[in-house]
Protein backbone atom coordinates (compact mmCIF):
# COMPACT_ATOMS: atom_id res chain seq x y z
CA UNK A 1 0.00 0.00 0.00
CA UNK A 2 1.48 3.32 -1.07
CA UNK A 3 1.68 6.73 1.13
CA UNK A 4 -1.59 7.80 0.29
CA UNK A 5 -3.41 5.69 2.76
CA UNK A 6 -1.82 8.47 5.41
CA UNK A 7 -3.56 11.29 3.74
CA UNK A 8 -7.14 9.14 3.99
CA UNK A 9 -6.17 7.97 7.41
CA UNK A 10 -5.86 11.49 8.52
CA UNK A 11 -8.85 12.83 6.70
CA UNK A 12 -11.70 10.07 8.26
CA UNK A 13 -10.19 11.30 11.66
CA UNK A 14 -10.73 15.10 11.38
CA UNK A 15 -13.26 15.42 8.79
CA UNK A 16 -16.40 16.88 9.83
CA UNK A 17 -18.98 14.57 11.00
CA UNK A 18 -22.05 13.81 8.71
CA UNK A 19 -25.78 14.26 9.58
CA UNK A 20 -26.41 11.19 7.36
CA UNK A 21 -26.07 7.96 9.95
CA UNK A 22 -25.51 5.70 6.56
CA UNK A 23 -22.22 7.92 5.29
CA UNK A 24 -21.02 8.39 9.10
CA UNK A 25 -21.24 4.41 9.33
CA UNK A 26 -19.26 4.02 5.77
CA UNK A 27 -16.47 6.90 7.67
CA UNK A 28 -16.57 4.27 10.68
CA UNK A 29 -15.63 1.12 8.33
CA UNK A 30 -13.08 2.90 6.12
CA UNK A 31 -11.29 4.17 9.42
CA UNK A 32 -11.39 0.87 10.69
CA UNK A 33 -10.22 -0.60 7.43
CA UNK A 34 -7.48 2.37 7.40
CA UNK A 35 -6.82 1.39 10.67
CA UNK A 36 -6.31 -2.29 10.26
CA UNK A 37 -4.12 -1.28 7.18
CA UNK A 38 -1.63 0.20 9.26
CA UNK A 39 -1.48 -2.02 11.71
CA UNK A 40 -0.93 -4.79 8.97
CA UNK A 41 1.99 -2.60 7.75
CA UNK A 42 3.97 -3.31 11.04
CA UNK A 43 4.34 -6.76 10.97
CA UNK A 44 7.73 -6.39 9.05
CA UNK A 45 9.49 -8.83 7.44
CA UNK A 46 12.86 -9.30 5.32
CA UNK A 47 12.89 -7.48 1.61
CA UNK A 48 12.86 -9.49 -1.67
CA UNK A 49 16.10 -9.07 -2.00
CA UNK A 50 16.57 -11.63 1.65
CA UNK A 51 17.54 -8.21 3.62
CA UNK A 52 16.37 -6.03 6.18
CA UNK A 53 17.92 -2.44 5.92
CA UNK A 54 17.60 -0.04 8.99
CA UNK A 55 18.43 3.82 8.84
CA UNK A 56 19.35 4.63 12.88
CA UNK A 57 18.97 8.56 12.97
CA UNK A 58 19.53 9.99 16.68
CA UNK A 59 20.16 13.39 18.61
CA UNK A 60 17.97 14.66 15.98
CA UNK A 61 17.02 17.54 18.36
CA UNK A 62 14.15 18.81 16.46
CA UNK A 63 13.16 22.30 18.16
CA UNK A 64 16.25 23.11 19.69
CA UNK A 65 16.71 25.96 17.13
CA UNK A 66 13.95 25.77 14.93
CA UNK A 67 15.47 27.97 11.98
CA UNK A 68 18.32 24.80 11.87
CA UNK A 69 15.48 22.02 11.54
CA UNK A 70 14.75 22.23 8.05
CA UNK A 71 18.68 21.57 7.77
CA UNK A 72 18.00 17.89 9.81
CA UNK A 73 14.70 17.23 7.44
CA UNK A 74 16.84 17.75 4.21
CA UNK A 75 19.52 15.83 6.10
CA UNK A 76 16.88 13.22 6.60
CA UNK A 77 15.63 13.21 3.48
CA UNK A 78 18.79 12.54 1.63
CA UNK A 79 19.80 9.43 3.62
CA UNK A 80 15.90 8.01 3.18
CA UNK A 81 16.37 8.53 -0.73
CA UNK A 82 20.17 7.12 -1.21
CA UNK A 83 19.32 3.99 1.33
CA UNK A 84 15.98 3.23 0.84
CA UNK A 85 15.39 1.56 3.96
CA UNK A 86 12.66 -0.95 5.33
CA UNK A 87 12.91 0.30 8.91
CA UNK A 88 13.90 3.99 10.86
CA UNK A 89 15.12 3.61 14.55
CA UNK A 90 14.65 6.76 16.35
CA UNK A 91 17.64 6.22 19.00
CA UNK A 92 16.65 9.24 21.49
CA UNK A 93 16.55 12.78 21.49
CA UNK A 94 14.64 13.10 18.50
CA UNK A 95 12.80 16.27 20.32
CA UNK A 96 14.57 18.74 22.52
CA UNK A 97 11.29 19.31 24.36
CA UNK A 98 12.07 22.52 27.16
CA UNK A 99 12.71 24.42 23.47
CA UNK A 100 10.09 22.81 22.27
CA UNK A 101 7.57 23.72 24.68
CA UNK A 102 8.39 27.30 23.69
CA UNK A 103 7.29 26.35 20.05
CA UNK A 104 3.37 27.04 19.02
CA UNK A 105 1.46 23.65 19.57
CA UNK A 106 4.44 22.45 21.88
CA UNK A 107 6.00 18.91 21.51
CA UNK A 108 3.39 17.34 19.19
CA UNK A 109 4.98 20.24 16.50
CA UNK A 110 7.87 19.20 16.38
CA UNK A 111 7.42 15.65 16.43
CA UNK A 112 5.91 15.58 13.17
CA UNK A 113 8.36 17.87 11.82
CA UNK A 114 10.80 15.03 13.09
CA UNK A 115 8.76 12.51 11.29
CA UNK A 116 7.63 14.16 8.13
CA UNK A 117 10.85 12.96 6.46
CA UNK A 118 9.46 9.37 7.40
CA UNK A 119 6.61 9.88 6.66
CA UNK A 120 7.00 11.03 3.43
CA UNK A 121 9.06 8.30 2.93
CA UNK A 122 6.43 5.86 3.75
CA UNK A 123 9.06 3.96 6.34
CA UNK A 124 7.62 2.26 9.45
CA UNK A 125 9.37 3.37 12.65
CA UNK A 126 10.44 2.94 16.50
CA UNK A 127 11.19 5.62 18.55
CA UNK A 128 12.45 5.68 21.47
CA UNK A 129 13.25 8.74 24.26
CA UNK A 130 16.35 10.45 25.23
CA UNK A 131 17.27 12.83 28.30
CA UNK A 132 15.93 15.76 26.77
CA UNK A 133 12.37 14.75 24.48
CA UNK A 134 10.46 14.85 27.90
CA UNK A 135 11.73 18.09 29.55
CA UNK A 136 8.96 20.07 28.09
CA UNK A 137 5.09 19.80 28.32
CA UNK A 138 4.69 16.18 27.64
CA UNK A 139 6.48 13.37 29.80
CA UNK A 140 7.52 10.78 28.45
CA UNK A 141 4.13 8.21 28.87
CA UNK A 142 2.49 10.84 26.81
CA UNK A 143 5.17 11.55 24.45
CA UNK A 144 4.60 7.32 23.88
CA UNK A 145 1.07 7.39 23.88
CA UNK A 146 1.18 10.76 21.41
CA UNK A 147 3.76 8.20 19.27
CA UNK A 148 0.73 5.57 19.06
CA UNK A 149 -1.08 7.15 16.89
CA UNK A 150 1.63 7.57 13.93
CA UNK A 151 -0.03 5.11 11.25
CA UNK A 152 3.86 4.41 10.88
CA UNK A 153 4.83 3.50 14.27
CA UNK A 154 5.15 0.07 15.01
CA UNK A 155 5.51 0.98 19.09
CA UNK A 156 3.10 -1.26 21.43
CA UNK A 157 2.63 -1.49 25.13
CA UNK A 158 5.06 -3.91 26.45
CA UNK A 159 3.37 -6.67 28.37
CA UNK A 160 4.58 -6.99 32.44
CA UNK A 161 5.22 -3.56 32.55
CA UNK A 162 2.17 -0.89 32.72
CA UNK A 163 2.57 2.49 30.71
CA UNK A 164 6.01 1.45 29.99
CA UNK A 165 8.25 2.79 26.70
CA UNK A 166 10.03 0.00 26.16
CA UNK A 167 8.72 -2.52 23.30
CA UNK A 168 9.99 -5.23 21.06
CA UNK A 169 10.03 -5.49 17.09
CA UNK A 170 9.68 -8.57 15.63
CA UNK A 171 10.87 -9.01 11.91
CA UNK A 172 10.12 -12.03 9.96
CA UNK A 173 11.36 -13.95 6.82
CA UNK A 174 10.49 -13.00 3.41
CA UNK A 175 10.17 -16.79 2.50
CA UNK A 176 8.05 -17.81 5.76
CA UNK A 177 5.98 -15.02 6.94
CA UNK A 178 5.80 -17.02 10.25
CA UNK A 179 9.31 -17.46 10.51
CA UNK A 180 10.65 -14.77 13.39
CA UNK A 181 13.65 -14.11 12.14
CA UNK A 182 14.78 -11.09 13.74
CA UNK A 183 13.78 -9.27 16.80
CA UNK A 184 14.69 -5.65 17.80
CA UNK A 185 14.44 -4.51 21.51
CA UNK A 186 13.93 -0.58 22.02
CA UNK A 187 14.91 0.05 25.81
CA UNK A 188 14.44 3.49 27.28
CA UNK A 189 17.43 4.56 29.30
CA UNK A 190 15.40 7.53 31.27
CA UNK A 191 16.38 11.09 31.72
CA UNK A 192 18.91 11.26 35.02
CA UNK A 193 19.02 9.11 37.99
CA UNK A 194 20.08 5.47 38.04
CA UNK A 195 19.34 2.55 40.61
CA UNK A 196 17.61 5.59 42.94
CA UNK A 197 21.32 7.71 42.83
CA UNK A 198 21.34 11.25 41.27
CA UNK A 199 23.97 13.13 39.50
CA UNK A 200 24.11 10.07 36.94
CA UNK A 201 23.10 9.19 33.55
CA UNK A 202 19.98 7.47 33.39
CA UNK A 203 20.03 3.35 32.47
CA UNK A 204 18.13 0.70 32.22
CA UNK A 205 16.62 0.43 35.74
CA UNK A 206 15.73 -2.83 37.31
CA UNK A 207 12.42 -3.35 36.80
CA UNK A 208 13.00 -3.29 32.80
CA UNK A 209 15.79 -5.74 33.25
CA UNK A 210 13.22 -8.61 34.48
CA UNK A 211 10.76 -7.32 31.69
CA UNK A 212 13.43 -8.38 29.22
CA UNK A 213 14.19 -11.83 30.84
CA UNK A 214 10.76 -12.42 30.77
CA UNK A 215 10.14 -11.70 27.03
CA UNK A 216 13.52 -13.03 26.21
CA UNK A 217 12.04 -16.39 27.30
CA UNK A 218 9.22 -16.17 26.09
CA UNK A 219 10.34 -15.46 22.39
CA UNK A 220 13.11 -17.88 22.72
CA UNK A 221 10.37 -20.55 23.93
CA UNK A 222 8.03 -19.66 20.98
CA UNK A 223 10.68 -19.29 18.04
CA UNK A 224 13.82 -20.94 19.49
CA UNK A 225 17.39 -19.31 19.79
CA UNK A 226 18.59 -18.78 16.44
CA UNK A 227 16.63 -15.14 15.96
CA UNK A 228 18.90 -12.38 15.47
CA UNK A 229 18.19 -9.92 17.97
CA UNK A 230 19.52 -6.06 18.20
CA UNK A 231 18.88 -3.36 20.39
CA UNK A 232 18.82 0.22 21.16
CA UNK A 233 19.32 2.78 23.60
CA UNK A 234 19.95 6.31 24.00
CA UNK A 235 22.20 6.40 26.88
CA UNK A 236 25.18 4.24 26.52
CA UNK A 237 26.14 1.81 29.02
CA UNK A 238 29.17 1.53 31.49
CA UNK A 239 31.09 -1.20 28.90
CA UNK A 240 31.21 1.35 25.82
CA UNK A 241 34.22 2.22 27.90
CA UNK A 242 35.62 -1.37 28.17
CA UNK A 243 35.83 -1.12 24.14
CA UNK A 244 37.61 2.57 24.26
CA UNK A 245 40.11 1.36 26.70
CA UNK A 246 41.06 -2.14 25.92
CA UNK A 247 39.75 -3.52 22.58
CA UNK A 248 39.89 -2.52 19.14
CA UNK A 249 37.08 -0.12 17.92
CA UNK A 250 36.44 1.53 14.77
CA UNK A 251 34.93 4.95 14.10
CA UNK A 252 35.42 8.58 15.97
CA UNK A 253 35.94 9.04 20.17
CA UNK A 254 35.86 12.61 20.05
CA UNK A 255 34.35 13.01 23.70
CA UNK A 256 34.23 10.95 26.96
CA UNK A 257 31.10 8.27 27.48
CA UNK A 258 27.89 9.85 28.57
CA UNK A 259 27.24 6.78 30.59
CA UNK A 260 25.69 5.77 34.19
CA UNK A 261 27.68 5.60 36.89
CA UNK A 262 25.65 2.20 38.13
CA UNK A 263 25.81 -0.35 36.46
CA UNK A 264 22.60 -1.99 36.88
CA UNK A 265 23.82 -4.94 34.83
CA UNK A 266 22.60 -4.68 31.17
CA UNK A 267 25.14 -6.28 29.85
CA UNK A 268 24.98 -9.33 32.20
CA UNK A 269 21.37 -9.75 31.40
CA UNK A 270 21.99 -9.70 27.64
CA UNK A 271 24.89 -12.52 27.80
CA UNK A 272 23.21 -14.77 30.31
CA UNK A 273 20.32 -14.53 27.60
CA UNK A 274 22.26 -15.46 24.87
CA UNK A 275 20.04 -13.05 22.30
CA UNK A 276 21.43 -9.53 21.99
CA UNK A 277 24.19 -9.93 19.78
CA UNK A 278 24.23 -6.14 19.18
CA UNK A 279 23.63 -2.84 21.08
CA UNK A 280 23.29 0.75 19.09
CA UNK A 281 23.38 4.50 21.08
CA UNK A 282 22.98 7.86 20.44
CA UNK A 283 23.73 10.35 23.18
CA UNK A 284 27.43 11.63 23.01
CA UNK A 285 27.00 13.74 20.01
CA UNK A 286 30.64 13.45 18.71
CA UNK A 287 31.16 9.65 19.15
CA UNK A 288 30.35 7.35 16.46
CA UNK A 289 33.10 4.31 17.09
CA UNK A 290 32.16 1.18 18.39
CA UNK A 291 33.43 -2.25 18.83
CA UNK A 292 33.27 -5.92 20.18
CA UNK A 293 33.23 -6.57 24.19
CA UNK A 294 32.60 -9.79 25.18
CA UNK A 295 31.09 -11.06 21.98
CA UNK A 296 28.94 -7.98 22.07
CA UNK A 297 28.54 -5.42 19.47
CA UNK A 298 28.67 -1.65 21.27
CA UNK A 299 27.92 0.95 18.79
CA UNK A 300 27.26 4.57 18.46
CA UNK A 301 24.89 6.07 15.77
CA UNK A 302 26.18 8.97 14.22
CA UNK A 303 24.54 12.32 15.13
CA UNK A 304 21.65 13.09 12.30
CA UNK A 305 20.63 16.49 13.98
CA UNK A 306 22.09 20.10 12.68
CA UNK A 307 21.30 21.42 16.68
CA UNK A 308 22.86 20.52 19.68
CA UNK A 309 26.82 20.02 19.97
CA UNK A 310 29.03 17.95 17.55
CA UNK A 311 30.15 18.48 14.13
CA UNK A 312 30.15 15.15 12.80
CA UNK A 313 26.08 14.37 11.11
CA UNK A 314 24.45 11.64 9.21
CA UNK A 315 23.11 8.45 9.99
CA UNK A 316 24.22 4.56 10.82
CA UNK A 317 22.77 2.16 8.16
CA UNK A 318 22.56 -1.39 9.50
CA UNK A 319 21.97 -3.93 7.38
CA UNK A 320 20.70 -7.78 8.03
CA UNK A 321 20.74 -10.65 5.63
CA UNK A 322 18.80 -13.77 5.24
CA UNK A 323 20.87 -16.72 4.60
CA UNK A 324 19.98 -20.78 4.81
CA UNK A 325 21.80 -23.72 5.50
CA UNK A 326 22.14 -26.57 3.41
CA UNK A 327 19.20 -28.60 5.39
CA UNK A 328 17.31 -25.53 5.11
CA UNK A 329 17.81 -23.79 8.59
CA UNK A 330 17.89 -19.68 8.53
CA UNK A 331 20.34 -17.86 9.84
CA UNK A 332 20.56 -13.86 10.00
CA UNK A 333 24.33 -12.29 9.40
CA UNK A 334 24.76 -8.49 10.21
CA UNK A 335 26.69 -5.62 8.33
CA UNK A 336 26.36 -1.92 9.09
CA UNK A 337 28.25 1.66 7.99
CA UNK A 338 27.94 5.32 8.86
CA UNK A 339 26.57 7.57 6.32
CA UNK A 340 27.99 11.36 6.63
CA UNK A 341 25.87 13.80 5.62
CA UNK A 342 27.45 14.12 2.52
CA UNK A 343 26.28 10.85 1.44
CA UNK A 344 29.82 9.49 2.11
CA UNK A 345 29.88 5.57 3.15
CA UNK A 346 32.30 5.44 6.10
CA UNK A 347 32.71 1.30 6.73
CA UNK A 348 32.96 -0.19 10.15
CA UNK A 349 36.64 -1.36 10.01
CA UNK A 350 38.41 -1.97 13.55
CA UNK A 351 41.55 0.76 13.56
CA UNK A 352 44.72 0.20 14.82
CA UNK A 353 44.63 1.24 18.64
CA UNK A 354 46.52 4.58 19.39
CA UNK A 355 48.50 5.19 22.70
CA UNK A 356 45.82 6.83 24.52
CA UNK A 357 44.80 7.59 28.30
CA UNK A 358 41.76 5.42 29.61
CA UNK A 359 38.52 7.11 30.77
CA UNK A 360 38.33 6.63 34.64
CA UNK A 361 34.27 6.86 34.37
CA UNK A 362 31.46 7.74 32.99
CA UNK A 363 31.00 11.60 31.61
CA UNK A 364 28.61 13.49 34.70
CA UNK A 365 25.44 15.06 33.62
CA UNK A 366 25.65 19.24 34.04
CA UNK A 367 29.39 19.79 32.10
CA UNK A 368 32.65 18.77 31.43
CA UNK A 369 34.30 16.96 34.12
CA UNK A 370 38.32 16.60 34.54
CA UNK A 371 38.88 12.69 34.76
CA UNK A 372 40.93 13.03 38.28
CA UNK A 373 36.86 14.77 39.26
CA UNK A 374 34.97 11.94 37.69
CA UNK A 375 37.15 9.48 39.65
CA UNK A 376 36.25 10.98 42.64
CA UNK A 377 32.67 11.58 41.99
CA UNK A 378 32.17 8.36 41.01
CA UNK A 379 33.71 6.96 44.49
CA UNK A 380 31.75 9.29 46.62
CA UNK A 381 28.79 7.99 44.34
CA UNK A 382 29.58 4.36 44.75
CA UNK A 383 30.42 4.60 48.30
CA UNK A 384 26.30 5.83 49.13
CA UNK A 385 25.28 3.63 46.63
CA UNK A 386 26.34 1.21 49.05
CA UNK A 387 25.53 2.99 52.21
CA UNK A 388 21.70 2.52 50.55
CA UNK A 389 21.86 -1.04 50.29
Amino acid sequence: MTGNYLVYYYYIIFSPKSADPTLQKMKLLLLAFFLFASYASHNLKFNDRGEFVIVQFTDLHFCSNVSLDTNTQALQKRILEQVKPDFVAISGDGVSGGPASRVRGGFETCWKSMLAPITEANVPYGYILGNHDAEGNLDRFQITRLDETHPLSVRKGSEGIPSTTNFVIPIHSSKNKTKLAANIWMFDTNYVGCDGLENSWGCVEKYQLAWYDKQSKKIKAKHGKDVHHLAFIHIPIPEYMEIYNGNEYFGEMNEGIGCPFVNTGFFDHVKKNGDISAVFCGHDHSNNMGGFYKGVELVYGQKSGYNGSGVIRGARVIILKENYTADGKLFVTRKHYAIQESGKIVESVPLKRKKQAKLQACKVPGGPDSQLMRKIKKMFWDTKHLIKK
